[in-house]
Order: structure tokens, then sequence, then C-alpha cells
């Protein structure tokens, strides 16, 4: 079979090869037949083919090397990154909890319920993750991640809501009646049993008597607006000239005995505000301000709403 394909490509020929220095006449030869030289040929190329898989290998297995090296190196970077991420997540989480504190903290102060916070972690993960395997310090990673993302959620959530209510708080508070509405003078009658000075019996008296110097500043002691304005006076009787404030919650207060009025039906006013002189009107011995509080229609010791 070798024989006839040497003799379909080379000719049956005999070589002879000399080897030598003409100059000196020296010669070194040999004879080569057809089937000496195919067969070295294939040998030769036999030879080439050999070292070049076996250079092929060795460039493999160094390439090989250099991407593990590679990816060792990777790996380091990678557990270095993630060392400062736990890191982070730590100082986040632990500001998280000092904010989750001042929270619970401003809500025992306003008399708020603490919320009932149950922080959920997880979920399915998509296909794409599924497929991965993902090392244990990534998973650990993207468990702290989601527990801090819902943590965040359940503050911020919080936080709305605290703002709220303490708006509404704010709210109420610049409605309550907690200023005393006039600056100086002397409490002359109090709140509860007193004798009448007009009959000398025993009365409820619903309010405060400030005595006061005449044409003094009248201030109403919360934001509100005017329910009712009299101007109509009947000596010794009634409480003269008055404004009522309806403040909302509930409360109401009464300023009577004025001497000039500053406000109309239906006005709002603020806490602070002018609305009126002190006088003697209705029924009166001398110079004062009545002063009234009422929740829910009922009056109320004003002793127990001034804070100033």
């Amino acid at each position: 079979m070798l024989n006839e394909v040497i003799d379909k490509f080379m000719p049956r020929k005999s070589y002879i090869i000399a080897i030598g220095k003409p100059e000196k006449d020296s010669f070194f030869s040999f004879g080569l037949t057809h089937t000496k030289l195919a067969i070295a040929i294939f040998i030769l190329i036999g030879s080439l083919t050999t070292i070049s898989y076996l250079l092929s290998q060795s460039v493999h297995r160094l390439y090989t090397n250099y991407k593990l090296i590679h990816v060792k190196n990777e790996n380091n970077l990678l557990k270095q990154s993630i060392a400062s991420m736990e890191v982070k997540i730590d100082n986040l989480s632990s500001t998280l909890n000092n904010l989750q504190e001042r929270n619970n903290q401003i809500r025992i102060t306003a008399g708020l319920s603490l919320p009932d916070i149950t922080y959920g972690v997880g979920g399915p993960e998509s296909s794409m993750m599924t497929n991965r395997i993902n090392p244990p310090e990534l998973q650990n990673v993207k468990l702290n991640l989601e527990n801090l993302e819902n943590r965040i959620n359940m503050l911020l959530y919080s936080t709305r809501d605290l703002e709220e209510t303490i708006s509404s708080k704010i709210l109420e508070i610049s409605h309550f009646p907690s200023i005393r509405p006039v600056k100086g003078g002397w409490y002359s009658s109090g709140f509860g049993q007193r004798i009448d000075p007009f009959t000398g019996e025993t009365e409820d008296h619903p309010g405060l008597d400030i005595s006061i110097k005449p044409e003094s500043e009248v201030f109403a002691s919360a934001a509100g607006t005017v329910k009712a304005v009299n101007t109509k006076v009947i000596k010794n009787k009634g409480y003269g000239k008055y404004i009522l404030i309806d403040h909302g919650y509930g409360y109401e207060t009464l300023y009577a005995h004025l001497s000039k009025i500053y406000v109309n039906e239906g006005q709002k006013v603020k806490r602070g505000d002018l609305i009126g002189l002190t006088g003697n009107t209705g029924k009166s011995t001398a110079p004062h301000l009545h002063y009234g509080v009422f929740v829910n229609g009922e009056p109320k010791n004003p002793f127990n709403f001034i804070l100033n």
C-alpha cells in the first residue's frame, strides 16, 4: 500500500547525496531510493506534528495557569470588597438602630404606641440566580442588604406616621387654651362656688375673674374661630360685652365684661392675637376680665389650662 502511494506521487528514481568540500576534493556521499526518501519525509512530518502538538499543550497549560492565577487574584480582591461591604453594612445597621431608638423615644414622649416592626427577608430567587453557585460570603451580604433595605423602609414608614401624628398634635396644641389672656392684674375670684357680690348668696362661678385696670389688652389664649360676639350691654346683668372663641377639639373660651371688641364673628384668630380691651360692662362691680374655659360645653377651671 505504501509503495503504491509512493509510486503515485514520486517516480521510481535513485538519489545520490554528496557532502564535502570541493576545494579539498573531499566528499562523502550516500544513495537514497525513492522509498527511503518518502519514509524520511513522513518521519519528518510526523515529528513536526508531534512537536507542534506538544508546543500547543504547553501553551495551553501556561494560559490555564495564568487564568487560575488571575482568578485567584480576583477572588482575593472580591473577598476584600465583601469584607469592606460587611463593615459598611454593620455601620449602617448601627446607625439604623440609633434612629429607631430615637423614633421610639419620641413616640413614648408623645404618648404614641410603638410600631409593630417585623423585618421580612428574602423571597424566591430569579432563575438566573438559581443557576449559579453563590459563595457563602455573597449570600450573607445579599441577606444583610435585604434586611437593611426592609429596616430602612419600615423606619421611613414609621417616621412618616410619626410626622403626621406630631403635626396633628402640634395643630391640636396650637388650639389648646394655654396662655393667660391678660398681662398683669390679680385673681379676684376663682372657679367654683363663691358668694355672689350682688346677692350675697352662694353661686357657681364658671370661670376666673382677673382684676385689672380698664382698657388693658385682652389676647386670645389659643388659635380658633370667633363663635360669638356680644356688644349689647344691660347694666348689672349678664357678661356685658364678650367674645366666645371656638378652638376646635371641644375647647371654647369666653372673655367677658369688655370695654372694646376688635374681632368679628367667624374671624380666625391665633394664640396671642389682640381681641379686645378689659372693661366693667354687664354684671360687674369693678373693671376686670371674666375668663372661662369650656370642654365639650362643660365649664372647666381655667387654672388647669394656663401654662405661662
